[in-house]
């Protein structure tokens, strides 16, 4: 099973740079799945009815989503699409999905989000624990999960907890691409993070003056995005059979 996961598509420029950028990608490493991570990917955070319809025509199966899944007004309806799933380790009576199936050429693929705990503000359950209660149930011949954590420690932590339980365990939130794409010792692989899709020099999609004006005052300012300048693509590619994870790194100059 070939896979191809998209890093946290940010906003206007993340829409633009995947416009640009994604069919050249699909042609050249032809993946039989496709998961974008969306929990930015609307100019307001969070992910569109509009947004999910239009790129599902485009080839994409599976959003993700992280800690702006509840960002929008109507994310209830969101949450209720068929392909979004939304952090497993809320509590249980939360809107949305803990985990999405999919079925292809005979395959049952299922996709799970989970969110971090360290230097994160939700009061969420622990996504350890939770992934021991969703293994006991989920019954598919792959299994993805999209970490979404700030701390390094927990992703690497939980992806070494889950070797050989999962195919993959991606990590998404920190919007930097990390250089630590690899196959753990019993088979999953693993990336700590597979960055963002948007602006090269914006701070992590956010404006660049705005996030500097921010870290010289301290005094708090809601983000903006960065709405101007070169941009950057970054996935990762999966062969799930074969065992093999590839960066994926496009970044104008």
């Amino acid at each position: 099973m070939r896979v191809l996961f998209i890093g946290d598509i940010y906003m206007e420029l993340g829409r633009k740079a995947f416009d640009i950028y994604f069919d050249q990608v699909k042609r050249d490493y032809k993946p039989q799945f496709i998961v974008v991570n969306g929990e930015n990917i609307s100019d307001t955070n969070g992910l569109t009815e509009k947004i999910y319809k239009d790129y599902l025509k485009r080839g994409v199966n599976v959003f993700t989503l992280g800690n702006h899944a509840f960002s929008r007004r109507d994310y209830p309806e969101v949450l209720d699409l068929q392909y979004v799933v939304r952090p497993a380790n809320y509590g249980p009576t939360t809107a949305g999905k803990e985990y999405v199936e999919y079925n292809f050429n005979g395959k049952k693929l299922v996709v799970i989000n989970l969110l971090g705990r360290i230097f994160m503000r939700d009061p969420i359950d622990n996504p350890f624990t939770k992934m021991d209660i969703l293994l006991k149930k989920i019954k598919a011949d792959y299994i993805i999960v999209d970490f979404h954590a700030e701390a390094t420690s927990e992703k690497i932590a939980l992806a070494h907890y889950l070797d050989g339980r999962v195919d993959a365990v991606l990590g998404t939130h920190t919007h930097v691409t990390t250089a630590d794409n690899m196959v753990l010792p019993k088979g999953t692989l693993y990336i700590t993070d597979v960055g963002m899709t948007g602006a090269v020099h914006g701070i992590i999609g956010g404006e660049l003056k705005q996030g500097l004006r921010k870290f010289v005052s301290g005094v708090p300012e809601r983000i903006k995005p960065e709405l101007s300048g070169p941009l950057q693509f970054n996935a990762v590619f999966l062969d799930l059979d074969n065992k093999v994870i590839k960066r994926i790194n496009i970044r104008e100059e």
